[in-house]
């Protein structure tokens, strides 16, 4: 009798960058079945007709996820765009803001300056821009033929909203199950020491911030991260963030 040889799997942490970073998981429009491919090809859409297009949400409720997910769409319908992703630390003084704001004005509009007449600019994080540096990218893109599509907390004068996202208990649920379904010793630490986590999930409004918690929970060993997004500021888009 013959037995199949593998090594013991691994022990990964389902909650590090790897798993939970933008386009390891597929973004969810919702959870009626719907055809992911019937939203993007309206958000699509509703670019080429509005020209400025924001999709809008509170920090890590899948903005940058959504992006990634219709980066090929984007690329197809407009091609020759270019991709930057602005970050700020929450923490800074109002002076620093004030410079990381106007560093970020220039990163975006040097950028900008690459995109081809009717390529798109991808801005993820438009609200680390000032209104001086959206009113400048608004103005060009107008004058030289192309679309924008950003990224923002908030709604953004000058921009139309082609999508909101939202975080709901049985969103949660649903990503949960899939990070964990490979991962049963995980599984199993999260129901002993977070026999109630699934009672605060009406509260949750930052899945991002989520992840960062569990990952504490489950303990696993440390994998190197491999987001590629960070930073205060980026002159050209991060490895994981295509060119379009």
């Amino acid at each position: 009798m013959s037995h199949d040889f593998r090594p013991p799997h691994p022990r990964t942490n389902p909650f590090a960058s790897r798993h939970t970073r933008p386009g390891a998981i597929p973004f969810r429009f919702g959870l009626s079945g719907s055809d992911p491919s019937e939203h993007t090809a309206k958000i699509i859409a509703d670019l080429r007709r509005y020209r400025l297009g924001l999709i809008v949400g509170n920090h890590g409720s899948g903005k940058s996820t959504l992006l990634h997910d219709i980066a090929d769409a984007l690329h197809s319908e407009f091609p020759g765009g270019k991709w930057i992703q602005l970050t700020a630390d929450p923490d800074r003084s109002r002076i620093a803001g004030v410079s990381s704001m106007l560093a970020n004005d220039r990163a975006a509009i040097e950028t900008q300056a690459l995109v081809s007449s009717d390529g798109v600019l991808v801005v993820d994080g438009a609200e680390q821009l000032s209104p001086w540096g959206r009113i400048q990218i608004r103005r060009h893109a107008r004058r030289s033929g192309q679309v924008c599509l950003v990224t923002a907390h908030r709604d953004l004068r000058g921009f139309h909203v082609l999508h909101r996202t939202e975080v709901t208990a049985k969103l949660i649920e649903s990503l949960l199950h899939e990070l964990l379904k490979d991962h049963p010793d995980a599984r199993e630490k999260l129901l002993h020491t977070s026999g109630r986590l699934q009672e605060t999930f009406g509260e949750i409004t930052d899945v991002r911030e989520l992840w960062s918690r569990l990952y504490d929970v489950v303990g696993l060993p440390l994998e190197t991260s491999e987001s590629g997004c960070s930073g205060n500021r980026l002159e050209s888009h991060p490895e994981n963030c295509p060119d379009l």
